[in-house]
């Protein structure tokens, strides 16, 4: 159990919490002392706001929390950190290895969370390339997975850059920003909407022929 992780976590991703718990795997962890409490693991986050809220089948309390499927399959649970994800999509300071020569520090700008929240407050966790909601195709496991996109790339705004959350930010699923950012600069989401609309048009015409 990594307290700092997870204390560092919950204050990158602004958690209102007490205390911070994380395991790798999401199903083993000590016990909680105040609330509200959030269990981490190494993709997302589950938030107890009391005593009560652990009393449910899933969770076994002892001398500490177990949770044989993990905090992962908990109808509260929260998909924040992915694999696949992008730069723009890591918490400030992680290091990732590239190659076997480089080490990079993604995300060198401080950015809000608020921001991410507010713009997925404004537009829903929609594509706003290919509108497609991802819980629509996959189901429930993946409402809340759904990338943001910065349209003034990070690398050319200043440290002191205040992001508009409507203006400055867009979802985009995982598929349209990879795309996105298959050039440098980046495509604009309307060239790779277009992309897509051009692409459907072309494969109709085939069908039809």
């Amino acid at each position: 159990m990594n307290r700092k992780k997870a204390d560092e976590l919950s204050k990158e991703f602004g958690l209102n919490v007490v205390q911070s718990r994380y395991s790798d795997w999401g199903n083993f962890y000590g016990l909680v002392q105040n609330y509200p409490c959030a269990l981490w693991d190494k993709s997302g986050y589950v938030i107890f706001n009391n005593e009560d809220d652990l009393n449910i089948p899933e969770i076994s309390v002892a001398k500490r929390i177990n949770i044989p499927k993990r905090i992962s399959s908990l109808k509260t649970y929260k998909l924040v950190l992915h694999e696949a994800q992008l730069p723009e999509e890591l918490p400030s300071g992680v290091v990732y290895q590239e190659g076997t020569a480089q080490k990079i520090i993604v995300n060198k700008y401080e950015r809000d969370k608020n921001a991410r929240y507010a713009c997925l407050s404004h537009y829903g966790y929609i594509c706003q390339v290919c509108h497609v909601k991802l819980s629509d195709v996959y189901g429930a496991i993946a409402e809340n997975l759904i990338h943001v996109h910065h349209l003034k790339p990070i690398s050319e705004i200043g440290e002191n850059y205040t992001v508009d959350p409507i203006s400055d930010l867009l979802p985009v699923c995982p598929n349209c920003h990879a795309v996105i950012h298959l050039r440098n600069p980046p495509y604009l989401p309307q060239e790779v909407s277009h992309m897509l609309h051009k692409a459907s048009t072309s494969q109709t015409d085939k069908i039809a022929i």
